[in-house]
């Protein structure tokens, strides 16, 4: 290993592997944001869903007041 002039790290694959560990890492933190915020616009449109169905429901209320 040492005669072939590759230095021992990048023959037994240590670099390589820390450069998969770190790209996993990023990768994790990327998905976990995207997680948070698809998680926000969930709520954010059940919001708005009980918004308009409070506004339907007081439509239907004067429309049968009427």
């Amino acid at each position: 290993m040492a005669d072939s002039g590759i230095p021992l790290e990048e023959w037994n694959g240590s670099v390589a592997t820390r450069e998969l560990h770190q790209t996993i890492k990023e990768f994790n933190g990327s998905a976990e944001r995207q997680t948070k915020k698809l998680i926000r616009l969930t709520w954010a449109i059940a919001a708005l869903t009980f918004v308009m169905l409070v506004a339907v429901v007081v439509q239907v209320v004067l429309a049968l007041s009427e």
